[in-house]
């Protein structure tokens, strides 16, 4: 298993470039860039599902300064274009 500051290649991530990187990408087997992807995709998801708990303290302290109070409802489905019916 490679250590947090080392990429899969075992190189040294503090002191890599983004050449390095994309090298490091092409010699990595397919298996270890799915690995890489389902971690980066988790590592989003938490990162947005913070980012949403943040703002929805921070709309719900601002609302209590000013003497009210306030429901956060999720969208009932994604936002766009609705899909075809055939």
């Amino acid at each position: 298993m490679m250590e947090t500051d080392q990429t899969m290649s075992g190189h040294d991530a503090s002191h890599m470039t983004p050449e390095d990187v994309v090298r490091d990408l092409e010699q990595a087997s397919d298996e270890e860039l799915r690995r890489l992807i389902k971690a980066a995709s988790e590592h989003l998801a938490r990162r947005d599902a913070e980012r949403k708990r943040e703002a929805m303290a921070k709309i719900r302290m601002l609302a209590k300064e000013h003497g009210l109070n306030v429901a956060i409802d999720r969208p009932s489905r994604k936002r766009g274009r609705p899909p075809k019916q055939e």
